[in-house]
C-alpha cells in the first residue's frame, strides 16, 4: 500500500520522524512479500513511534519493515482500516483473529 502519493519509507526511527505526519489516518506495516499490520490513528506519527518502541512487538520477527500512510477525517479511519484488513490480511491481524477464536 502507498500513500495518496505512491510513497513508502523504511520502518526506522528517523524515517518516521521525517515522514510520517502527526495527523489522522490509517497506516500499514509491511515488508517487500508481507503485510504485517494495518493501523488507524488520530496520530499516525506517535502510534508507528509506539510500535517501533514496543520491544515485545511481534512485528519485528518479519526483518526489515517499511511503512505507508493515507490521511483521512477521522469518521473514515475505521471502515478504510476494515476494508484494508479484510483485502490485504496483514499477518498480526490473522494472528489476533484466531487468538481471539480460541
Amino acid at each position: 500500500m502507498a500513500n495518496l502519493h505512491g510513497e513508502t519509507y523504511m520502518y526506522t526511527f528517523e524515517a518516521v520522524r521525517e515522514k510520517a505526519p502527526s495527523a489522522s489516518g490509517v497506516y500499514t506495516i509491511f515488508t517487500p512479500r508481507r503485510w504485517v499490520f494495518v493501523g488507524e490513528s488520530e496520530n499516525i506519527r506517535l502510534s508507528l513511534f509506539r510500535h517501533l518502541n514496543d520491544e515485545s512487538a511481534r512485528m519485528t520477527r518479519f526483518g526489515p519493515l517499511s511503512f505507508s500512510f493515507e490521511l483521512m477525517p477521522p469518521a473514515e479511519r475505521v471502515p478504510r482500516r476494515k476494508a484494508l484488513i479484510a483485502a490485504l490480511e496483514p499477518a498480526c491481524a490473522v494472528e489476533e483473529a484466531v487468538s481471539a477464536q480460541a
